[in-house]
């Protein structure tokens, strides 16, 4: 069997359906289909019903998040690869999983596919070409609704780290490339549409990144988040698109000034909020 599809669902009835309808009617057959719901009450367990026929496996019961909801998916399947759509996310059109098979048969063997991710707002993120490395991937990350990877990273390396409950998939890719030199290769064919309504607080996000740096790489996480936070950065920005030109200059004294002033209100309102407060309670 070439592929195992896994959906993990909560309490989105709506989205599940949509995602179950774009698998089931897939021209592509040689897939088996899992479907973890977490003890939904909203009536998702009679949209897998309306499904069952087409449903290798199902199960609801109360799970202790998405990534454990993954897990118990890769514990079932039995597929060379996995695909993780999850409700909300839904494939492109019923040819998708035919065009990436046909696809990846004219290409050098990899252990994960991966293509961009458009988004349910209309946006395509796009991802590196060819081969992302390393370094792609400490700044860029691809989406588990838009890769398939060998189930058998799962079974040797270990499943997804579910003390990390928004970032473990791109923990995981990390790992791979970094620790086990995975090979991963871009596709042109786009696999889903990408439900981005859900997306966690940056704080949170970016806590977890951190996190998730230093269980992969030890001691060298601490230059990588700086390294990090400075690509994500507006400085890395304007000089990749301007370089070293008085333009650029100019621009990076403008940004400092703004920045220096925006310090000072801000520290200004904050202490007069301060003063206030204690004020009010004397």
């Amino acid at each position: 069997m070439k592929l195992s599809i896994i959906t993990v669902n909560k309490n989105n009835a709506a989205g599940l359906e949509k995602t179950m309808q774009s698998v089931v009617t897939q021209t592509f057959i040689d897939f088996e289909y899992i479907v973890i719901d977490g003890g939904s009450d909203d009536g998702s367990t009679e949209i897998i019903k309306k499904y069952a026929d087409k449903v290798t496996f199902w199960v609801s019961e109360p799970d202790s998040g998405i990534y454990n909801g993954m897990n118990k998916g890769i514990k079932q399947a039995h597929g060379d690869f996995c695909l993780f759509l999850n409700s909300g996310d839904w494939l492109i059109e019923a040819e998708t999983l035919r065009n990436v098979f046909d696809e990846i048969a004219g290409l050098d063997e990899a252990d994960v596919y991966y293509s961009d991710c458009i988004t349910t707002d209309g946006s395509c993120l796009k991802k590196p070409d060819e081969c992302i490395s390393t370094a792609d991937l400490i700044v860029v990350n691809i989406n588990h609704q838009n890769s398939i990877t060998r189930r058998f990273l799962f079974l040797e390396h270990g499943l997804y780290n579910e003390s990390l409950t928004i970032t473990a998939d791109w923990e995981f890719w990390l790992k791979e490339k970094w620790q086990y030199d995975s090979k991963f290769r871009h596709i042109k064919t786009n696999i889903s549409i990408y439900d981005n309504s859900g997306i966690s607080s940056r704080i949170d996000y970016s806590n977890q990144s951190n996190i998730a740096l230093y269980n992969v790489f030890s001691d060298l996480a601490e230059p990588l988040i700086e390294w990090r936070n400075y690509r994500k950065s507006i400085y890395y920005t304007i000089i990749t698109e301007l370089g070293n030109t008085k333009l650029l200059k100019f621009i990076l004294r403008v940004y400092r000034f703004i920045l220096r002033r925006a310090y000072k209100v801000f520290y200004s309102v904050f202490e007069r909020k301060g003063q206030s407060r204690v004020a009010s309670k004397n």
